[in-house]
């Protein structure tokens, strides 16, 4: 493996407190950062790379609305729902740390994919991958529901060695793609040699933010103001709007952009406020009055600079302007040279008045208080129950409230937890659903929001949960515990809450769970002979549960068979 790529893997490495054969753990890396290109959501490495019987293919996953799924439930979940729109993407990875491209590794790898997507395959998968094959069977028989009638496809070939240039190599790579757009399964077919230049790349964007910069065509200033160094109205090409700010390296829309947005693009179809923006864009004789005609669209960044007549913006994010953003970018080949765009740009690192930005822009859009999920005081409430609890190192965790809020602060990706993240953590420990956490995690922020964020529950119990899964993945790091517990990580978490508190645990508005919680913690922490005997004993209980294949974890009946066997132990 290249020196330069090595240090990053073992970055890596040490950030997931991974521990994994240098083989796997690139495999892990190289699936990590491909999937961080198509979410701005936390990505766990884990769930990308599997055990098993290799068929060519290190890890398959799909994008599907900018959202990482690896599970047929979460797509059934997807699936179901009545947007017929869906842009799924499905991406196959094969990873070598050889610095050298091997043309007969090339071709396997060609083979399991056409293998995988046959209707009859030859290949026995592991669990893994056969599961990816039920999601790929359910995506085609939902076609319906994909934007443009069919998935997109990319397939990652990937050493650390430079720049492909070989020509029979190249030959292959175009073979490939050519038989996936021949299979006619797919919209858009890509076949990425990725060289270890692009794939370094490809980590750095994944650590940091969205750096943009466009030139001014006219300006104002506002004035300055407590909390806000600077802000200005500024007119801009639309279409140079489009290649500088909506527009990442690969040509796709930065969908991440708009998650401070709280409402998401709503299709031509849908919506005839849509239809008539993209009419006025492009037609001759309304095109160079789009900026005066257009709301125009908002941004916040903590980073802006205006010198001269070029503008410098960092780690932003589009807070009103969503459906004019997207308008522009689906027109983005018709926008016309003379039109023209207003845009207002904020200075501010503030999240106070990134809320009360968020809030007011978009409360001229008639969006409801459910919809600003991050903006909730009892999530507030909980961002700074973490911040106290950070003062203790041993168990110093992170709440991330906002995307990429620790981004540039160094912070390992195993202590820093977000929204979904801490629900799943505490919807199975404290509410009794690690079915959900664990096959259903978008359905559990949905279904159990008001529960799981009632503004009465003590905020101890997300720092405990939370902290209680941090301490599981490095117990099991460093093989303190039975890998038993990393296949049935959630229902550990409840499990584990009974074997400590007995069948009656304190509710959790009560000033009870906190002192059930510190035992907990405990718990969690204790890594002493005795402790980890009592770990010997659950994972004992554990596997007497099984087979744990995903119908049977799934079932609601197996939660309380881990609950039966928690006590089971304690008791005895």
């Amino acid at each position: 493996m290249h020196r330069v790529v090595k240090s990053h893997v073992q970055a890596f490495r040490d950030e997931f407190a991974l521990k994994l054969d240098e083989s796997k753990l690139f495999e892990a890396f190289c699936a990590y950062c491909i999937a961080k290109q198509f979410t701005f959501e936390n990505v766990n490495p884990d769930l990308l790379t599997y055990e098993g019987a290799d068929p060519g293919i290190d890890s398959a996953f799909y994008a599907i609305n900018d959202q990482i799924i690896t599970t047929l439930s979460e797509a059934e979940k997807i699936f179901s729902s009545r947007k017929t729109d869906n842009a799924v993407r499905l991406v196959f990875v094969q990873s070598k740390t050889s610095e050298g491209w091997q043309k007969q590794e090339l071709d396997v790898f060609s083979a399991a994919i056409q293998d995988f997507i046959s209707e009859s395959p030859s290949h026995t998968y592991s669990e893994y991958l056969d599961e990816q094959r039920e999601i790929f069977n359910l995506v085609i028989n939902n076609v319906g529901k994909v934007k443009s009638g069919r998935p997109d496809i990319d397939c990652y070939y990937v050493t650390s060695g430079p720049r492909l240039v070989a020509a029979e190599i190249l030959a292959a790579k175009n073979a490939l793609q050519a038989r996936l757009c021949d299979a006619g399964l797919f919209d858009d077919c890509r076949v990425v040699a990725l060289d270890r230049d692009e794939l370094i790349k490809y980590w750095v964007a994944s650590r940091g933010a969205y750096k943009a910069q466009f030139r001014v065509i006219g300006s104002a200033s506002f004035p300055k103001s407590a909390g806000i160094e600077e802000s200005y109205a500024v007119t801009v090409s639309a279409r140079d709007f489009v290649q500088a700010v909506l527009e990442d390296d690969r040509g796709s829309l930065r969908r991440s952009i708009f998650d401070e947005n709280v409402r998401d693009f709503i299709s031509f179809d849908d919506s005839a406020i849509n239809s008539e923006i993209v009419g006025s864009l492009i037609s001759p004789s309304s095109s160079s009055r789009f900026g005066i005609l257009n709301n125009g669209i908002t941004i916040i960044s903590p980073e802006v600079r205006l010198q001269s007549n070029e503008m410098y913006i960092e780690d932003y994010q589009i807070v009103n302007g969503c459906q004019t953003s997207n308008v522009l970018f689906e027109a983005r080949k018709d926008i016309p040279q003379d039109a023209t765009l207003m845009v207002k740009i904020i200075e501010t690192r503030d999240q106070a008045i990134v809320d009360e930005i968020v809030r007011s822009t978009n409360r001229q859009n008639k969006i409801e208080d459910h919809q600003f999920l991050a903006t909730m005081d009892s999530v507030k409430s909980i961002e700074k129950y973490f911040n106290v609890r950070s003062e203790d190192d041993e168990r110093r965790l992170f709440f991330e409230r906002r995307p990429h809020q620790y981004s540039k602060d160094n912070i390992p990706s195993i202590r820093v937890f977000d929204i979904k993240e801490i629900a799943r953590c505490c919807g199975a420990m404290f509410f009794d659903r690690p079915d959900l956490s664990s096959r259903y995690p978008n359905q559990l922020v949905e279904d159990l929001r008001e529960i799981v964020f009632s503004a009465t529950n003590k905020e101890e119990i997300f720092s405990t949960s939370s902290f209680a899964h941090y301490r599981l993945k490095l117990h099991l790091s460093n093989n303190r515990i039975d890998p038993i517990f990393n296949q049935l990580r959630w229902y550990a978490l409840m499990g584990v809450k009974y074997y400590i508190c007995g069948p009656n645990t304190a509710d959790v508005r009560s000033s009870k769970v906190e002192k059930q919680c510190e035992k907990i913690n405990d718990f969690f922490t204790a890594n002493d002979p005795s402790t980890l005997s009592q770990w010997e004993r659950l994972a004992g209980a554990f596997k007497a549960l099984g087979p744990f294949d995903r119908d049977r974890i799934k079932a609601s009946r197996f939660v309380q068979e881990v609950r039966e066997a928690a006590l089971s132990i304690r008791a005895s």
